[in-house]
């Protein structure tokens, strides 16, 4: 009987080359058709700060994986749409090669606040669900004791921050 039930509760559903695991009829998990990565649809946990992301991704057992991480800038900014700059190959010089804040130009402050193609205006892809929200990377500013960068996705902005500030985690695989 245990393994009807999880049988039933469990569904592998593919749409269009997308893979997407699903538990009791809500997705968890989502694998972009453009960089082969796999995302949280729905970040689990709250605002936290950045060491605390790390542990949190590390720690993460969803949709039949373990081996989750906090996402790199670079990898986040591959999730933006709708705002060319800094979309991952936009005129934002923020990356996982460019860390200082002699990286950041006025390109990474992003778009119209909430001007995004997602619902409720996210600049996420539309499979995406959660708070609209800064999101930590795993990228420390390089020329920063304290620093790592962010996403946000209410802005499409790359910013650097503090590291004990709290802010979502959203993990990848």
């Amino acid at each position: 009987m245990k393994l009807g039930i999880l049988l039933t509760m469990t569904v592998l559903l593919a749409f269009g080359g997308l893979l997407v695991i699903a538990y009791g009829g809500e997705k968890e998990v989502w694998k972009d058709p453009n960089s082969g990565l796999t995302w949280q649809v729905n970040p689990t946990g709250d605002r936290i700060s950045w060491n605390n992301a790390k542990s949190h991704c590390q720690n993460l057992s969803l949709g039949g994986y373990s081996d989750w991480r906090l996402p790199t800038v670079s990898e986040l900014r591959s999730l933006i749409r709708g705002c060319p700059q800094t979309e991952k190959a936009g005129s934002c010089r923020v990356t996982d090669s460019c860390s200082d804040h002699s990286c950041w130009n006025d390109s990474c402050s992003g778009c119209l606040l909430m001007g995004g193609p997602a619902p409720g205006g996210a600049y996420w892809p539309s499979e995406l669900s959660g708070k609209i929200s800064w999101y930590w990377s795993s990228l420390t500013v390089g020329d920063s004791i304290n620093g790592a960068w962010l996403v946000s996705y209410h802005y499409a902005s790359v910013v650097p921050t503090l590291v004990y500030n709290e802010c979502g985690v959203r993990c990848v695989r």
